[in-house]
Order: C-alpha cells, then structure tokens, then sequence
C-alpha cells in the first residue's frame, strides 16, 4: 500500500538495529515491513543525522 505511514514505534525500532548493526534485509523481515520502507527511514536519518 502506497504511502502507508508506520507506527512510531516501528521507526524507532529500525532505527535502533540499523545502529546496531542488523542488516535492512533482516529489519524488513524482523518488522514485517519492505527493504524499501527500512531504506527510506534510514535514509531520512542519515541526511538529517547531526554530526
């Protein structure tokens, strides 16, 4: 479903085992949702990631 937002504690949980070390192909099965969900959300972090 196109442009179905996630459950905040969804977001926080890839962003948490991205940071981890977990790979996006294991997020996406881990949290039921597609490589590219998980790929977006990472890269919406890392671009406003404070350094």
């Amino acid at each position: 479903m196109a442009n179905k937002q996630i459950e905040m504690r969804k977001v926080k949980k890839i962003f948490k085992l991205y940071s981890a070390g977990v790979s996006k192909r294991r997020i996406s099965s881990q949290l039921g949702i597609s490589r590219n969900t998980v790929s977006k959300y990472i890269a919406f972090f890392q671009r406003y990631q404070l350094t």
